[in-house]
């Protein structure tokens, strides 16, 4: 998870926030007149059937100490997938008795179609991959 931070938030609202322990958040406000916590934020309970009111430093912690809590905010992290050309990349050499190959990923794609399009002879096989980040 990625730290919070009110200035990348702001870039974009719609991300999804969460705390340390993973709890949902909903930001309802980033103005607060407090020079210490200007985020107001609704924080789901354990059990997720209630709500309760926290507020939080610009950096997303919630304790004015700075001590790290389970309550501090963190971007959720966002699942992405693209498509990647595989090649060998004619490296062989043997390490620990095996005879290795080295494979080579290119770009990364937002379809199969435009890997597949942008392949060229040297390319094995089109993957799919997924990734956090």
């Amino acid at each position: 998870m990625k730290q919070f931070s009110l200035e990348e938030y702001l870039k974009n609202p719609n991300r999804k926030v969460v705390t340390r322990d993973g709890r949902s958040v909903r930001i309802r406000c980033t103005d607060r007149k407090s020079e210490e916590q200007p985020i107001v934020a609704l924080i789901a309970s354990l059990t997720e059937d209630s709500e309760y009111v926290g507020t939080y430093r610009k950096d997303g912690i919630w304790s004015t100490s700075g001590c790290a809590s389970e309550l501090d905010l963190f971007f959720a992290p966002e699942k992405h997938e693209g498509w990647v050309n595989i090649y060998k990349a004619g490296v062989q050499r043997e390490t620990l008795g095996y005879l290795q190959t080295h494979y080579v990923g290119s770009s990364i794609w937002p379809t199969e179609e435009a890997a597949k399009t942008a392949a060229d002879a040297d390319d094995i096989v089109t993957i799919k991959i997924e990734w956090e980040e």
